[in-house]
């Protein structure tokens, strides 16, 4: 009789065009081109803030600073400004992010930079920017990094002729030498950061929609009535509907995983943190991929578990959406919660319903999950689903509830 059940649900579900279409081609799409369209823009972006010519004034300015203005080339409009000019209107269009940039040389600079011995403290170099623009911030640091520190190499070498000798020693001369990683992990350690959020919401989303119409639906439409009337035992009914949910929910997001995979070329600098991530290291081992799939759908079972409960006590569609709702928020909290701390930190942590789970994920995306967590995890998990599912049960037994009296 289960199989039956199965059959007839899933059977509601794969021959329904439209439920095909709303629950698993859009949102796949719709992952795919709202991610793509992210990572295009936030390259646009970036190429933008390089590409941008800076506006920026230089007051006081020393000749040689002039001579490696014209010598670099930075892309930017600079004016020069007399040490007597006025410069508050500057530091005011600064602050509207219409003038990226303003330098200004303490007054009597040269003289001060040549007479460095009778000084107590080294002339200053002061600069105006404004933090929250990134085309002013951008000008700031390709100032500094092409101009004044050339400037202060170039003046400290003809103070001492050679500038090692006012360097007590060097760290990491060969910066590559001195990486020492696991470029597996560290690419799985990209993958982690975004991925088991989204991977935990899809499952809920994928669940959510269809699972709400599946109890409540019936309910409201009186056939959940007549399918109580048969010969089955409700336990049966239960069980049938909440395994077809957990099967239908779980190649929802497969299929909206697989709309993140393919979309990740063009946005794992928005996904990852990482502009070009390397997909070769990230080799999961049968192991790793059984245990993935087992917290996912332990997971599910949480979901669906919880669906489901809602969906048997609401009278109407309505009444359920309205029911899951705060619950679909809790688990946005619970995802987004382990993306901002790094996730579950003792072990018992992973218990924690969802949080747990999502943790373990975020762990076996970075390649550091131990097999106590997952079992924490995995174990904690199908608990709480087999709770959910015996509340299910009883609840389908209950006259009142289940005719809506």
């Amino acid at each position: 009789m289960l199989r039956d059940i199965l059959k007839k649900e899933l059977k509601r579900v794969f021959t329904d065009k439209r439920l095909v279409f709303s629950a698993f081609i859009i949102p796949a799409i719709s992952i795919f081109v709202i991610y793509t369209l992210m990572g295009s823009l936030f390259s646009d972006m970036k190429k933008d803030v390089e590409e941008h010519t800076s506006i920026v004034y230089i007051k006081n300015a020393p000749k040689e600073i002039m001579s490696y203005v014209d010598e670099v080339q930075l892309n930017m409009n600079i004016t020069y400004l007399e040490m007597n000019e006025e410069t508050g209107s500057i530091k005011d269009e600064i602050k509207n992010g219409n003038i990226d940039l303003m330098v200004e040389f303490e007054e009597g600079f040269t003289d001060k930079i040549n007479n460095y011995e009778s000084l107590k403290l080294p002339p200053q170099v002061k600069t105006y920017y404004n933090p929250s623009e990134n085309y002013s911030d951008e000008s700031r640091n390709k100032f500094i990094n092409s101009i004044l520190d050339k400037y202060k190499t170039d003046i400290l070498i003809s103070r001492f002729e050679n500038v090692n000798d006012i360097v007590a020693f060097d760290i990491d001369r060969n910066s590559k030498e001195s990486i020492i990683m696991d470029e597996k992990k560290a690419s799985g350690q990209g993958m982690s950061m975004v991925l088991p959020m989204l991977i935990s919401m899809i499952l809920f989303a994928g669940a959510m929609g269809i699972g709400i119409d599946t109890i409540a639906g019936e309910k409201e439409r009186g056939t959940m009535a007549t399918l109580l009337l048969t010969p089955v035992k409700r336990e049966t009914i239960a069980l049938g509907k909440i395994i077809s949910l957990g099967i239908v929910a779980i190649i929802s997001a497969l299929v909206s995983f697989g709309s993140i995979i393919a979309s990740m070329p063009f946005s794992s600098a928005v996904l990852t943190g990482e502009d070009n991530l390397n997909f070769d290291a990230l080799k999961f081992t049968p192991m790793q991929l059984v245990q993935l799939l087992i917290i996912m759908v332990t997971l599910v079972g949480i979901y669906v578990g919880l669906i489901c409960l809602l969906s048997v006590r609401a009278k109407t569609v309505k009444e359920a959406g309205t029911y899951v709702s705060p619950i679909y928020m809790i688990v946005i909290f619970a995802a987004v919660s382990s993306m901002f701390d790094g996730g579950a930190k003792e072990l018992y942590h992973y218990a924690i319903p969802v949080y747990g789970s999502v943790s373990a994920l975020k762990s076996a995306l970075a390649f550091e999950l131990t097999m106590n967590q997952f079992l924490v995890a995995a174990i904690s998990a199908f608990v709480v689903s087999l709770i959910l599912v015996k509340l299910i049960t009883i609840t389908f037994n209950d006259e009142k509830v289940m005719l809506n009296a």
